[in-house]
C-alpha cells in the first residue's frame, strides 16, 4: 500500500490548455513545448492490456501522450496531480513513457515492451518528472500518466528545462487495417481482397495508396476519409502469403500493413503452362545489389519493385522471355527497408521480398 504524501500546491500556473483525458495509446495527445497542459484527472477505468508497464505494478485511470522530437536536445517535462478542495491535497499519480521511435504508426501495438522503456515511477508521489536527456531530431516517443489514487483532480505538466523541443501538430496514425480475401473463381483462378482502412490526423494532401504486395493497388486523394474501403481484384489464386500495405504520400512515416494468404488454385488446367519457376533473389538480404532469376516459357513479363507503402521504385518490360532470365538490379539509392519484387506474367502475378541492409 503506498503511503500518501501531502504536499500543499502554492501556485496552479494559469494559460494553459483544458483538455479531457485521452484513455487510449492510439489517441494519444501531442506534447507541445511552450504550451501547459491542465485535465482532469482520469477515474473508473483499468488501462489497455497488451504494453509493459515497467515499474508499474499497479495499472489504472491512464492518460496518454506522445513526444515528436524536431530540435535536438534535453527535454524535461515536469508536473504534478492536485484534488479540487478549496486547499488542494496532492494526489498520487505514476507515469511511464517509451521510446525512441522512429514512427508512431503500430507503436502502440507492437513497440510498448520493455526494451523501450524509458522512465518509470510507481511511488507515493503526486509529481511527475519526465526526462529524455538527448532527444534526436526525428524521434517519437510515448507517455502514460496513471491516476493511482482514483480520485477526481487535476493534473498539469509542461516542459520545464531542455533545449530540445516538439511538434505542435497531431501526428498521423493509423488504427486499423482489414484485408478478407475472396474464394478462389475457377474461371481464372483469380480472387479479390477488400478490407477497410482506419486513421487519424490524416494529411491535408496528397494521396493515400492501399498496395497489395501479391497485386493491385487502390489510390485516394485528399481530403481523406476514414474509415476508407478497398478491392484490389484479379489476383492469382496460388496459396501465396501475401500483405496489404496502406501509405499517405504527404507523411512517408505513416504507414500499416496487414498480413493475409491466398486462397490455392481451384482450377489447375493449363496453369502450368505459362508458368513462373524457380524465381529468387540473391543475396538476400542484400546491400541494395542483388540478382533476380526465374525461368519461363515465352512470355511478355514485367518486373517490378515497390516498398512497403505501394510506390513503385522500378519497372521494367522483357518481351518473348523464354528460358532461364537473369540479371543484377540496383535499389541502393532507396535506402534500407523491405522491398518486394513481382513479375508480371500472362498467368499471374509471382512476388519475393528483398530486404536491404
Amino acid at each position: 500500500m503506498k503511503k500518501y504524501i501531502l504536499i500543499l500546491f502554492l501556485s496552479i500556473q494559469l494559460n494553459s490548455l483544458y483538455i479531457k483525458a485521452q484513455d487510449s495509446c492510439i489517441t494519444a495527445l501531442p506534447f507541445c513545448t511552450g504550451t501547459a497542459y491542465d485535465y482532469d484527472a482520469p477515474i473508473g477505468f483499468a488501462a489497455p492490456v497488451g504494453p509493459d508497464y515497467g515499474c508499474l505494478a499497479s495499472v489504472a485511470n491512464p492518460f496518454w501522450f506522445s513526444i515528436e522530437v524536431v530540435v535536438p536536445g534535453a527535454i524535461t517535462i515536469t508536473g504534478s496531480a492536485l484534488d479540487f478542495s478549496a486547499v488542494p491535497v496532492p494526489i498520487d499519480v505514476d507515469f511511464i513513457y517509451w521510446g525512441p521511435f522512429t514512427t508512431l504508426s503500430g507503436a502502440c501495438y507492437l513497440m510498448l515492451d520493455s526494451a523501450h522503456i524509458v522512465g518509470c515511477d510507481y511511488s507515493a508521489s503526486n509529481l511527475i518528472n519526465i526526462s529524455i536527456p538527448s532527444a534526436l531530431p526525428g524521434e517519437f516517443y510515448i507517455a502514460m500518466i496513471s491516476n493511482y489514487a482514483n480520485t477526481s483532480g487535476n493534473i498539469h505538466y509542461e516542459q520545464t528545462a531542455g533545449a530540445g523541443t516538439t511538434a505542435c501538430g497531431y501526428s498521423c496514425s493509423f488504427v486499423s487495417l482489414t484485408a478478407s480475401p475472396s474464394v478462389c473463381d475457377s474461371a481464372d483462378n483469380s480472387y479479390s481482397v477488400s478490407g477497410s482502412v482506419v486513421f487519424n490526423n490524416a494529411p491535408s494532401a496528397g494521396t493515400l495508396t492501399v498496395f497489395g504486395s501479391c497485386g493491385g493497388s487502390q489510390t485516394f486523394t485528399a481530403p481523406f476519409i476514414s474509415p476508407s474501403s478497398y478491392t484490389l481484384s484479379g489476383l492469382p489464386s496460388n496459396g501465396s502469403s501475401c500483405f496489404i500495405a496502406a501509405g499517405f504520400s504527404a507523411d512517408g512515416s505513416c504507414s500499416i500493413n496487414k498480413i493475409y494468404s491466398a486462397p490455392d488454385v481451384c482450377n489447375s488446367t493449363s496453369i502450368e503452362e505459362k508458368a513462373i519457376h524457380d524465381f529468387t533473389l540473391y543475396p538476400n538480404p542484400s546491400n541494395g545489389f542483388f540478382n533476380i532469376r526465374f525461368e519461363s516459357v515465352s512470355q511478355d513479363i514485367s518486373i517490378l519493385i515497390s516498398d512497403v507503402i505501394g510506390r513503385t521504385i522500378y519497372h521494367e518490360t522483357q518481351r518473348n522471355v523464354s528460358g532461364f532470365y537473369q540479371k543484377q538490379l540496383d535499389i541502393s539509392a532507396n535506402g534500407k527497408g523491405l522491398y518486394f519484387v513481382r513479375i508480371l506474367a500472362e498467368n499471374g502475378t509471382y512476388t519475393q521480398k528483398i530486404i536491404c541492409n
